[in-house]
């Protein structure tokens, strides 16, 4: 018998098969690419949907023998796909980076009568990136959205799929900015001032909650039974932290895949005025009173794509008729030593965690300057934006003691200790670094009653590795240059305004 996770993100989907033990059993990847053109940012769901079907058939193929009794869901936050009545897919799955919905937000803001009060009912602060910003915009510009018969976030677009039924993970509602967060249902107060049906949007549950069973047919075809479980996962940061291991107070989940996000465990809820002076979104845990705060910037992992495609073309031609990974090919090459440069790495302008109307800039580059050394210095730049983090909850008064570090970065021991080296803090890698998928298992897991809370689960599935504990003479230097970054960062944003 065993369990599995489905992750749906930004730029691809994976599923993964645990046995009981822990051990993998079967997964597959599989790449797709948003369309990015005039500032228009979008996912084919469809091309999702079939991609979500290829991982699962090509990872149950790899373990013939062993029934999936479940599996939870986690996705990408913000993103919708709409159907008719008919479930045909009708427009494209507009993504956070996508620059529409800035003057709505606006609009959306006055409409309720300021940020604060948006905030005390949403618990996140408003800004562009969220659908219902996305959602205002389509019905400004086309009929899409009232032709629409659902509303489907990523996760429950998936799950109805499998099984026909309509539930959201409360962490994945939040994401749309119209999930009221003191009674955890649609706000129709937001949702009326966005001219939005919440009726079309499905039921807002706990993460871990049984959805229902795959359809006979789909689980045929994808060598599922049907007997397996579908269960709710939530927004892919909250599942990263639970399958990280962040379960108590002063754990703090450091996650760079596409973007680039921070997750804290609290069990009391912050100040308001705090939040929305640091762009702070909430969420709640999969655990019971407990909170989860996310902070980061829209490009991560992005950037190092960036800059292959664009710097390093010769290094990933290279890497393809060598069969291998271009990302560690480039990590062999880039020096221990602080590069001097100072990168601020706003690329994607999300007018989210990052503040609106911030933008990236490069400073110290000379006649010397190598393409390696770029390659590092956006390494450096969004450890710099890590530290910055930190600086922020101390100010706060909020302790943070430990550093789990997951997602797609965390497989590169190079970055790790950029980040070790840059924060002065210790990160701490785990066995395995696909943390969502963990998550996804132990929600299922509890769901079936295997387990009997998500902290027994963790004893189980999450699974610490090296760590990596900063260096005090290149800590010393980053000190220096980290004074300097901080004085550049606010010049860059003061001279954007």
């Amino acid at each position: 018998m065993a369990l599995a996770g489905l992750d749906i993100g930004t730029s691809g989907c994976k599923f993964t098969i645990l046995d009981e033990q822990s051990n993998v059993l079967g997964k597959d990847y599989c790449p797709y690419e948003a369309k990015r053109e005039g500032g228009h940012h979008e996912l084919d769901c469809a091309e999702v949907w079939n991609s979500v079907k290829r991982v699962i058939k090509n990872a149950t193929a790899q373990c013939p023998g062993e029934k999936v009794e479940a599996f939870a869901v986690t996705t990408l936050g913000e993103t919708v796909a709409l159907l008719d009545k008919d479930d045909h897919i009708i427009g494209g799955g507009i993504i956070y980076t996508d620059s529409r919905g800035q003057e709505e937000c606006l609009e959306l803001v006055r409409l309720m009568g300021g940020e604060k009060r948006m905030t005390e009912i949403t618990g996140t602060v408003p800004r562009s990136m969220y659908t219902l910003c996305k959602l205002m915009w389509m019905k400004k510009h086309s009929d899409i959205v009232d032709r629409a018969d659902k509303i489907l976030l990523m996760e429950d677009f998936a799950t109805y799929l499998f099984t026909g039924e309509r539930k959201v993970a409360y962490s994945s509602a939040m994401r749309t900015l119209g999930l009221d967060v003191n009674t955890m249902t649609w706000s129709h107060e937001v949702m009326d001032a966005a001219g939005i049906d919440y009726r079309k949007f499905s039921t807002p549950v706990p993460a871990g909650t049984i959805v229902g069973t795959v359809k006979p047919a789909l689980a045929q075809e994808l060598g599922l039974s049907p007997d397996t479980v579908v269960c709710t996962g939530g927004h892919d940061q909250a599942c990263c932290a639970l399958g990280a291991g962040v379960v108590e107070d002063y754990v703090c989940m450091e996650g760079t895949g596409t973007t680039q996000n921070n997750t804290f465990y609290s069990r009391d809820l912050l100040p308001m005025d705090f939040m929305i002076q640091h762009y702070f979104s909430f969420v709640p845990h999969a655990l019971p009173d407990a909170h989860l705060y996310f902070w980061g910037i829209g490009a991560g992992g992005v950037l190092l794509q960036w800059f292959r495609d664009n710097l390093g073309r010769m290094e990933k031609q290279i890497a393809k008729e060598q069969g291998k990974d271009v990302y560690q090919m480039l990590d062999a090459m880039v020096s221990p030593e602080p590069t001097g440069l100072l990168i601020t790495p706003f690329f994607a302008d999300t007018g989210a965690m990052e503040g609106p109307g911030q933008k990236a800039s490069f400073w110290g580059l000379s006649l010397e300057t190598k393409p390696i050394d770029i390659y590092k210095g956006l390494m450096e730049g969004l450890a710099f934006e890590i530290r910055h983090f930190y600086d922020i909850l101390e100010s706060g008064g909020i302790e943070i003691r430990h550093v789990h570090a997951s997602g797609g970065g965390a497989k590169s021991p190079v970055w790790l200790q950029i980040k070790a080296d840059v924060t002065g803090r210790n990160f701490q890698a785990l066995k395995n670094s696909e943390t969502g998928t963990v998550a996804c298992v132990m929600l299922a897991s509890v769901a079936l009653g295997k387990h009997k809370d998500l902290k027994d689960a963790a004893k189980t599935y999450v699974k610490l590795s090296r760590t990596y504990e900063p260096d005090p003479k290149r800590h010393a230097i980053y000190n220096e240059l980290y004074e300097k970054y901080k004085r550049i960062s606010g010049a860059v944003d003061w001279i954007m305004k």
